[in-house]
């Protein structure tokens, strides 16, 4: 049976990969347990229902990614698709959006040109070296895409 645990990972980055984005993570769980010791994370944490982005959520981190820039003094471009949460733009002053054609996103998107591909390779190898790590040492395991 296939689990049904879902996250969706929101990357950004420039040509070089020389600056990043803070990953944005949405997941189902408000308060995931995995981070009940957790001060800081290296990323955005956000939840709802299916653990997908939604027009709320995309407006809100534009909005926060758009201050970002503006107290780096830096104005940035992004590549977006037409995905229905990118439907309401905020006002930007630090954040200039090209939206891709439709049924191009494969081709043109610069992060499907490898990153996510990666990243995913690298995020399913660290869950697989978790496993068996706990195996290994007679650890209850419970994996958790968290």
């Amino acid at each position: 049976k296939n689990s049904k645990e879902r996250l969706t990972v929101m990357l950004g980055a420039n040509a070089s990969g020389t600056d990043k984005l803070k990953p944005l993570i949405i997941g189902k769980s408000k308060k995931p347990r995995c981070f009940k010791h957790v001060t800081s994370l290296p990323t955005k944490y956000v939840a709802n229902k299916k653990a997908w982005m939604t027009g709320e959520i995309f407006s809100n981190w534009l909005k926060e990614t758009n201050m970002q820039m503006k107290l780096r003094k830096k104005k940035i471009l992004l590549f977006i698709d037409n995905c229905s949460a990118h439907k309401d733009i905020p006002k930007l002053t630090h954040i200039n959006l090209q939206f891709l054609p439709c049924n191009t996103i494969s081709k043109l998107q610069p992060m499907d040109q490898g990153i996510i591909q990666n990243f995913k390779t690298h995020y399913r190898r660290e869950v697989v070296r978790q496993h068996l790590n706990d195996m290994d040492h007679h650890t209850p395991t419970n994996i958790n895409l968290l």
